[in-house]
Protein backbone atom coordinates (compact mmCIF):
# COMPACT_ATOMS: atom_id res chain seq x y z
CA UNK A 1 0.00 0.00 0.00
CA UNK A 2 2.65 2.27 -1.03
CA UNK A 3 0.60 4.47 -3.32
CA UNK A 4 -1.32 7.68 -2.10
CA UNK A 5 -4.54 6.24 -4.17
CA UNK A 6 -5.39 2.58 -2.88
CA UNK A 7 -6.48 0.05 -5.29
CA UNK A 8 -9.67 -1.16 -4.60
CA UNK A 9 -12.11 -3.62 -5.61
CA UNK A 10 -15.29 -4.70 -5.15
CA UNK A 11 -17.59 -7.72 -3.91
CA UNK A 12 -21.31 -8.47 -4.69
CA UNK A 13 -23.54 -11.17 -4.11
CA UNK A 14 -27.31 -12.12 -3.99
CA UNK A 15 -28.53 -15.51 -3.04
CA UNK A 16 -31.60 -16.95 -4.99
CA UNK A 17 -33.90 -15.88 -2.24
CA UNK A 18 -32.63 -12.05 -2.41
CA UNK A 19 -32.83 -12.31 -5.84
CA UNK A 20 -36.69 -13.40 -5.45
CA UNK A 21 -36.94 -11.02 -2.60
CA UNK A 22 -35.90 -8.44 -4.89
CA UNK A 23 -32.33 -7.80 -3.04
CA UNK A 24 -30.26 -5.94 -6.19
CA UNK A 25 -27.25 -6.54 -6.81
CA UNK A 26 -26.85 -2.89 -8.99
CA UNK A 27 -28.06 -1.40 -5.22
CA UNK A 28 -24.79 -3.05 -3.73
CA UNK A 29 -22.74 -1.33 -6.62
CA UNK A 30 -24.07 2.02 -6.42
CA UNK A 31 -23.15 1.56 -2.52
CA UNK A 32 -19.21 -0.04 -3.50
CA UNK A 33 -19.12 2.95 -6.01
CA UNK A 34 -19.92 5.74 -3.86
CA UNK A 35 -18.18 4.63 -1.15
CA UNK A 36 -14.77 4.16 -3.28
CA UNK A 37 -15.56 7.41 -4.41
CA UNK A 38 -15.67 9.15 -1.20
CA UNK A 39 -12.50 7.30 0.45
CA UNK A 40 -11.09 8.62 -2.99
CA UNK A 41 -10.01 5.27 -3.77
CA UNK A 42 -9.33 3.88 -7.59
CA UNK A 43 -12.01 1.55 -7.77
CA UNK A 44 -11.19 -1.31 -10.30
CA UNK A 45 -13.37 -4.62 -10.81
CA UNK A 46 -16.48 -5.67 -8.59
CA UNK A 47 -16.86 -9.29 -8.27
CA UNK A 48 -19.63 -10.81 -8.73
CA UNK A 49 -21.52 -14.13 -7.31
CA UNK A 50 -24.85 -14.53 -8.44
CA UNK A 51 -27.21 -16.85 -7.06
CA UNK A 52 -24.87 -18.33 -4.47
CA UNK A 53 -24.55 -18.89 -0.74
CA UNK A 54 -22.45 -17.66 1.27
CA UNK A 55 -22.67 -20.17 3.69
CA UNK A 56 -19.22 -21.87 4.77
CA UNK A 57 -18.75 -24.98 2.23
CA UNK A 58 -20.73 -22.96 -0.92
CA UNK A 59 -18.62 -22.40 -4.25
CA UNK A 60 -18.22 -19.01 -4.74
CA UNK A 61 -15.91 -18.64 -8.22
CA UNK A 62 -15.55 -15.27 -8.29
CA UNK A 63 -14.85 -14.87 -4.34
CA UNK A 64 -12.08 -17.76 -5.11
CA UNK A 65 -10.88 -15.73 -8.15
CA UNK A 66 -10.62 -12.01 -5.49
CA UNK A 67 -8.81 -13.97 -3.27
CA UNK A 68 -6.15 -15.42 -5.77
CA UNK A 69 -5.62 -11.75 -6.86
CA UNK A 70 -5.36 -10.40 -3.82
CA UNK A 71 -2.41 -12.78 -3.46
CA UNK A 72 -0.97 -11.17 -6.44
CA UNK A 73 -1.04 -7.22 -5.43
CA UNK A 74 -3.79 -6.70 -7.92
CA UNK A 75 -5.20 -4.40 -5.47
CA UNK A 76 -5.17 -2.60 -1.80
CA UNK A 77 -8.49 -2.54 -0.50
CA UNK A 78 -11.83 -4.81 -1.01
CA UNK A 79 -15.35 -3.18 -0.61
CA UNK A 80 -18.40 -4.94 0.22
CA UNK A 81 -21.94 -3.37 0.64
CA UNK A 82 -22.68 -5.76 3.87
CA UNK A 83 -20.79 -8.16 5.66
CA UNK A 84 -23.23 -10.95 5.15
CA UNK A 85 -22.94 -10.33 1.21
CA UNK A 86 -18.98 -12.01 1.97
CA UNK A 87 -19.15 -14.66 4.88
CA UNK A 88 -22.29 -15.42 6.42
CA UNK A 89 -20.56 -18.07 8.89
CA UNK A 90 -18.04 -16.61 11.34
CA UNK A 91 -15.02 -18.67 10.88
CA UNK A 92 -15.34 -18.44 7.42
CA UNK A 93 -15.35 -14.74 7.61
CA UNK A 94 -12.62 -14.29 10.32
CA UNK A 95 -10.51 -16.80 8.31
CA UNK A 96 -10.80 -14.78 4.90
CA UNK A 97 -10.30 -11.24 6.59
CA UNK A 98 -6.71 -12.78 8.40
CA UNK A 99 -5.91 -14.18 4.57
CA UNK A 100 -6.43 -10.90 2.90
CA UNK A 101 -4.24 -9.41 6.06
CA UNK A 102 -1.26 -11.54 5.18
CA UNK A 103 -1.21 -10.08 1.48
CA UNK A 104 -1.57 -6.98 2.23
CA UNK A 105 -4.94 -6.10 1.73
CA UNK A 106 -7.73 -4.32 3.90
CA UNK A 107 -11.27 -4.41 4.58
CA UNK A 108 -14.46 -2.47 4.00
CA UNK A 109 -17.90 -2.80 4.33
CA UNK A 110 -20.60 0.01 3.82
CA UNK A 111 -23.26 -0.35 5.92
CA UNK A 112 -21.41 -1.58 8.66
CA UNK A 113 -19.11 1.42 8.35
CA UNK A 114 -16.27 -0.67 8.85
CA UNK A 115 -12.49 0.80 7.27
CA UNK A 116 -9.89 -2.00 7.88
CA UNK A 117 -7.39 0.82 5.84
CA UNK A 118 -6.81 3.22 8.48
CA UNK A 119 -4.16 2.48 11.83
CA UNK A 120 -6.82 1.21 14.26
CA UNK A 121 -8.23 -0.48 11.11
CA UNK A 122 -5.41 -2.12 11.06
CA UNK A 123 -4.90 -2.79 14.54
CA UNK A 124 -8.56 -4.59 14.43
CA UNK A 125 -7.99 -6.50 11.96
CA UNK A 126 -5.03 -8.23 13.32
CA UNK A 127 -6.72 -8.82 16.55
CA UNK A 128 -9.26 -10.33 14.48
CA UNK A 129 -7.21 -12.67 13.09
CA UNK A 130 -6.14 -13.44 16.02
CA UNK A 131 -9.44 -14.42 17.07
CA UNK A 132 -10.04 -16.48 14.30
CA UNK A 133 -7.03 -18.59 15.34
CA UNK A 134 -8.21 -18.92 18.76
CA UNK A 135 -11.99 -19.85 17.46
CA UNK A 136 -10.64 -22.47 15.03
CA UNK A 137 -8.10 -24.36 17.40
CA UNK A 138 -11.35 -24.49 19.73
CA UNK A 139 -13.31 -25.59 17.17
CA UNK A 140 -10.76 -27.87 16.82
CA UNK A 141 -10.54 -28.88 19.95
CA UNK A 142 -14.31 -29.46 19.74
CA UNK A 143 -14.46 -31.25 16.74
CA UNK A 144 -11.78 -34.10 18.05
CA UNK A 145 -13.73 -34.36 21.46
CA UNK A 146 -16.77 -35.39 19.55
CA UNK A 147 -14.90 -37.83 16.85
CA UNK A 148 -13.39 -39.42 20.37
CA UNK A 149 -16.93 -39.82 22.00
CA UNK A 150 -18.04 -41.13 19.26
CA UNK A 151 -15.27 -44.14 18.57
CA UNK A 152 -16.07 -44.30 22.65
CA UNK A 153 -20.07 -45.58 21.37
CA UNK A 154 -18.76 -47.81 18.73
CA UNK A 155 -19.51 -45.48 16.02
CA UNK A 156 -17.56 -44.90 12.84
CA UNK A 157 -16.23 -41.29 12.01
CA UNK A 158 -15.77 -40.03 8.42
CA UNK A 159 -16.44 -41.93 5.52
CA UNK A 160 -17.18 -45.76 5.72
CA UNK A 161 -14.59 -47.88 4.15
CA UNK A 162 -14.50 -50.56 1.66
CA UNK A 163 -16.47 -53.32 2.64
CA UNK A 164 -19.67 -51.59 4.33
CA UNK A 165 -22.12 -49.26 3.65
CA UNK A 166 -25.05 -47.48 5.44
CA UNK A 167 -27.00 -49.97 5.14
CA UNK A 168 -30.30 -47.52 4.09
CA UNK A 169 -30.81 -49.56 0.62
CA UNK A 170 -34.12 -47.96 -0.46
CA UNK A 171 -32.38 -44.59 -0.55
CA UNK A 172 -28.46 -45.23 -1.80
CA UNK A 173 -26.28 -43.21 -3.16
CA UNK A 174 -23.35 -45.32 -2.44
CA UNK A 175 -20.84 -45.32 -5.67
CA UNK A 176 -21.07 -48.64 -5.41
CA UNK A 177 -25.03 -48.83 -4.99
CA UNK A 178 -27.01 -48.95 -8.14
CA UNK A 179 -25.82 -50.95 -11.22
CA UNK A 180 -23.45 -53.12 -8.61
CA UNK A 181 -25.21 -53.78 -5.22
CA UNK A 182 -28.11 -56.67 -5.22
CA UNK A 183 -29.66 -54.65 -2.55
CA UNK A 184 -29.86 -51.39 -3.98
CA UNK A 185 -33.38 -50.08 -3.92
CA UNK A 186 -34.70 -52.71 -1.78
CA UNK A 187 -35.32 -52.56 2.08
CA UNK A 188 -33.20 -51.06 4.22
CA UNK A 189 -31.05 -53.17 6.25
CA UNK A 190 -29.40 -50.39 8.34
CA UNK A 191 -30.35 -46.97 9.84
CA UNK A 192 -26.98 -45.60 8.35
CA UNK A 193 -25.89 -44.58 12.16
CA UNK A 194 -24.22 -47.86 11.97
CA UNK A 195 -21.89 -49.33 9.09
CA UNK A 196 -23.24 -52.36 7.53
CA UNK A 197 -21.23 -55.23 5.48
CA UNK A 198 -21.54 -54.43 1.79
CA UNK A 199 -22.60 -57.97 0.42
CA UNK A 200 -20.24 -57.54 -3.04
CA UNK A 201 -17.17 -55.13 -1.08
CA UNK A 202 -17.03 -57.57 1.94
CA UNK A 203 -16.44 -60.07 0.03
CA UNK A 204 -12.99 -58.70 -1.40
CA UNK A 205 -12.05 -57.58 1.86
CA UNK A 206 -12.24 -61.39 3.16
CA UNK A 207 -10.39 -62.30 0.30
CA UNK A 208 -7.67 -59.71 0.81
CA UNK A 209 -7.10 -61.00 4.58
CA UNK A 210 -7.32 -64.99 3.28
CA UNK A 211 -4.72 -64.42 0.54
CA UNK A 212 -2.53 -62.64 2.87
CA UNK A 213 -2.47 -64.43 5.82
CA UNK A 214 -1.34 -67.57 3.82
CA UNK A 215 2.04 -65.75 3.79
CA UNK A 216 2.12 -66.62 -0.27
CA UNK A 217 1.05 -63.38 -1.56
CA UNK A 218 2.01 -59.61 -2.30
CA UNK A 219 -0.27 -57.17 -2.05
CA UNK A 220 -0.02 -56.93 -5.76
CA UNK A 221 -0.52 -60.50 -6.54
CA UNK A 222 -4.04 -60.24 -4.66
CA UNK A 223 -5.29 -57.27 -6.54
CA UNK A 224 -4.52 -59.23 -9.85
CA UNK A 225 -6.41 -61.96 -8.69
CA UNK A 226 -9.47 -59.85 -7.56
CA UNK A 227 -9.06 -58.08 -10.43
CA UNK A 228 -10.12 -61.09 -12.50
CA UNK A 229 -12.51 -62.69 -10.41
CA UNK A 230 -16.25 -62.60 -13.00
CA UNK A 231 -19.39 -61.62 -10.45
CA UNK A 232 -22.59 -62.60 -11.79
CA UNK A 233 -25.74 -59.94 -11.04
CA UNK A 234 -28.93 -61.39 -11.22
CA UNK A 235 -29.93 -60.33 -14.84
CA UNK A 236 -26.75 -62.93 -15.81
CA UNK A 237 -24.25 -59.74 -16.36
CA UNK A 238 -20.67 -60.04 -15.49
CA UNK A 239 -19.23 -57.39 -13.25
CA UNK A 240 -15.62 -57.35 -11.08
CA UNK A 241 -15.14 -56.38 -7.56
CA UNK A 242 -14.32 -52.55 -7.27
CA UNK A 243 -12.94 -50.03 -5.14
CA UNK A 244 -15.32 -47.15 -3.36
CA UNK A 245 -13.48 -44.16 -5.42
CA UNK A 246 -13.97 -40.81 -3.56
CA UNK A 247 -17.03 -39.17 -4.59
CA UNK A 248 -16.67 -35.55 -6.41
CA UNK A 249 -12.87 -36.93 -7.32
CA UNK A 250 -12.83 -40.42 -9.26
CA UNK A 251 -15.23 -42.70 -9.58
CA UNK A 252 -15.02 -46.53 -8.38
CA UNK A 253 -12.18 -48.65 -9.87
CA UNK A 254 -10.19 -51.57 -10.40
CA UNK A 255 -9.12 -52.92 -6.91
CA UNK A 256 -5.42 -51.74 -7.09
CA UNK A 257 -2.29 -53.16 -4.73
CA UNK A 258 -2.27 -49.61 -2.76
CA UNK A 259 -6.03 -50.56 -1.92
CA UNK A 260 -5.40 -53.80 -0.38
CA UNK A 261 -2.20 -52.50 1.35
CA UNK A 262 -4.50 -49.65 2.96
CA UNK A 263 -7.19 -52.44 3.49
CA UNK A 264 -5.15 -54.67 5.18
CA UNK A 265 -4.08 -51.64 8.13
CA UNK A 266 -7.90 -50.97 9.11
CA UNK A 267 -8.60 -52.51 12.49
CA UNK A 268 -12.21 -51.27 11.51
CA UNK A 269 -12.29 -54.79 9.46
CA UNK A 270 -11.71 -56.69 12.95
CA UNK A 271 -15.20 -54.67 14.45
CA UNK A 272 -12.90 -52.10 16.17
CA UNK A 273 -13.19 -48.36 15.71
CA UNK A 274 -9.68 -46.66 15.83
CA UNK A 275 -9.41 -42.99 17.16
CA UNK A 276 -6.49 -41.31 16.11
CA UNK A 277 -6.61 -38.05 17.47
CA UNK A 278 -3.29 -35.71 16.82
CA UNK A 279 0.08 -35.49 17.39
CA UNK A 280 2.22 -32.66 19.24
CA UNK A 281 2.37 -30.68 16.64
CA UNK A 282 -1.67 -30.80 15.99
CA UNK A 283 -0.82 -33.33 12.47
CA UNK A 284 -4.04 -36.38 12.60
CA UNK A 285 -1.65 -39.62 13.29
CA UNK A 286 -1.98 -42.22 10.52
CA UNK A 287 -3.22 -45.68 10.19
CA UNK A 288 -0.13 -47.02 11.66
CA UNK A 289 -0.04 -44.69 14.79
CA UNK A 290 -3.32 -45.56 16.42
CA UNK A 291 -3.98 -43.93 19.59
CA UNK A 292 -6.65 -46.14 20.67
CA UNK A 293 -8.95 -48.47 19.92
CA UNK A 294 -12.95 -48.94 20.81
CA UNK A 295 -15.43 -52.38 20.27
CA UNK A 296 -17.44 -50.90 17.24
CA UNK A 297 -21.05 -51.59 17.27
CA UNK A 298 -20.43 -52.95 13.17
CA UNK A 299 -19.89 -57.07 12.08
CA UNK A 300 -17.01 -58.05 11.99
CA UNK A 301 -15.22 -58.77 8.66
CA UNK A 302 -12.14 -60.12 9.48
CA UNK A 303 -11.43 -62.35 12.99
CA UNK A 304 -8.91 -60.72 15.61
CA UNK A 305 -6.75 -64.04 14.83
CA UNK A 306 -6.56 -63.49 11.36
CA UNK A 307 -6.22 -59.61 11.87
CA UNK A 308 -2.97 -60.09 14.15
CA UNK A 309 -1.56 -62.43 12.08
CA UNK A 310 -1.52 -60.15 9.43
CA UNK A 311 -0.22 -57.45 10.60
CA UNK A 312 3.29 -59.37 11.80
CA UNK A 313 3.38 -60.37 8.66
CA UNK A 314 3.40 -56.49 7.42
CA UNK A 315 6.15 -55.77 9.51
CA UNK A 316 8.18 -58.91 8.29
CA UNK A 317 7.87 -57.86 5.17
CA UNK A 318 8.62 -54.36 5.61
CA UNK A 319 12.25 -55.29 6.07
CA UNK A 320 12.14 -58.50 3.67
CA UNK A 321 11.78 -58.73 -0.32
CA UNK A 322 8.86 -59.97 -1.28
CA UNK A 323 7.55 -60.87 -4.77
CA UNK A 324 5.53 -58.67 -7.61
CA UNK A 325 2.86 -59.99 -9.28
CA UNK A 326 4.85 -61.22 -11.94
CA UNK A 327 7.23 -63.17 -9.86
CA UNK A 328 9.85 -61.06 -9.35
CA UNK A 329 11.28 -59.92 -6.56
CA UNK A 330 10.27 -56.22 -5.24
CA UNK A 331 12.38 -53.64 -4.68
CA UNK A 332 13.11 -52.72 -1.35
CA UNK A 333 12.60 -48.71 -0.49
CA UNK A 334 15.37 -48.35 2.04
CA UNK A 335 14.28 -44.39 2.97
CA UNK A 336 10.65 -45.57 3.49
CA UNK A 337 10.12 -45.50 6.92
CA UNK A 338 12.33 -41.98 7.56
CA UNK A 339 10.72 -39.89 4.94
CA UNK A 340 7.08 -38.91 5.64
CA UNK A 341 4.41 -37.17 3.78
CA UNK A 342 4.66 -33.23 4.31
CA UNK A 343 0.77 -33.64 3.70
CA UNK A 344 -0.52 -36.38 6.02
CA UNK A 345 2.47 -37.34 7.88
CA UNK A 346 2.52 -41.41 6.36
CA UNK A 347 5.23 -43.38 5.25
CA UNK A 348 6.68 -42.38 1.89
CA UNK A 349 6.36 -45.50 -0.67
CA UNK A 350 9.22 -46.09 -3.58
CA UNK A 351 7.10 -46.40 -6.89
CA UNK A 352 8.66 -46.88 -10.33
CA UNK A 353 8.49 -43.99 -13.06
CA UNK A 354 10.25 -46.26 -15.61
CA UNK A 355 12.85 -48.15 -16.85
CA UNK A 356 15.07 -46.59 -15.09
CA UNK A 357 13.31 -44.13 -12.74
CA UNK A 358 12.50 -44.57 -9.01
CA UNK A 359 10.88 -42.17 -6.66
CA UNK A 360 9.03 -41.33 -3.43
CA UNK A 361 5.77 -40.99 -3.22
CA UNK A 362 2.36 -41.05 -0.99
CA UNK A 363 -1.22 -42.04 -2.38
CA UNK A 364 -3.85 -40.49 0.08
Amino acid sequence: MESSVLRAVGYRRVSMRDQVDGFSLDAQEVNIRKFAANKGWELGEIYIDAGISAKKDSHRPSLERLMKDAEMDKFDVVIVDKIDRFYRHLTGLLTALDKLHSFDVSFASVQEQMDFTSPWGKLTLTMLGMLAEIYIDNLRQETEKGKLQRARDGYYNGNIPLGYCKGTCSTCKDPNGEGYCPNFGKPNIGNGDIAVPHPIESQAIKLMFARFSTGDYSTAMIAEELNKIELRQEDGTIFHFRTKGVPGHFPPGPISKDSVRDGLQRVFYAGKIPYYGRDEKGVRRDRGNILETYQGKHVALIEDTIFSKVQELRRVYESNPRYNASGTIARLSPLGSLLRCGYCGSPMRCVSGGVKTRYYARCI
